[in-house]
């Protein structure tokens, strides 16, 4: 059984983690990239999402009603991916998952996402 804050003590170059550590303890069921705007249907209670903010599909205002939505239906926890990696996270969807309790981090490459789906499973 994995949780996230097995992700966390991982301490992998390039994963922060930005928010949310009372719910580090949240079982980590499967990996869940969000690539898809219908991901209501996809998405499974105990799932680590990822979103990578890229502007053409996903900015930050809807990755944080994203992440409300996501979090609604039970995920573990949600790792966010900038694709320029030059945009910081807002501090609107920081305080918002504290207040969700759920555990945000921040990937720095995409290459990293890979190595955190190989390690959890």
């Amino acid at each position: 059984m994995v949780t996230c804050r097995d992700i966390c003590n991982l301490k992998l170059d390039g994963v922060e983690l930005l928010a949310g550590e009372n719910g580090l303890n949240r079982i980590v069921s499967w990996f869940f990239p969000v690539h898809v705007k219908t991901y209501k249907e996809c998405v499974s209670r105990g799932n680590f999402a990822l979103i990578t903010i890229d502007n053409d599909y996903f900015n930050f205002d809807e990755a944080i009603h994203v992440m409300e939505e996501l979090n609604e239906f039970g995920i573990s926890g949600l790792a966010v991916s900038v694709v320029t990696d030059k945009e910081a996270i807002p501090q609107r969807m920081i305080d918002k998952a504290e207040e969700l309790k759920l555990p945000l981090f921040l990937i720095h490459s995409l290459k990293i996402c890979v190595l955190v789906f190989i390690v959890i499973y």
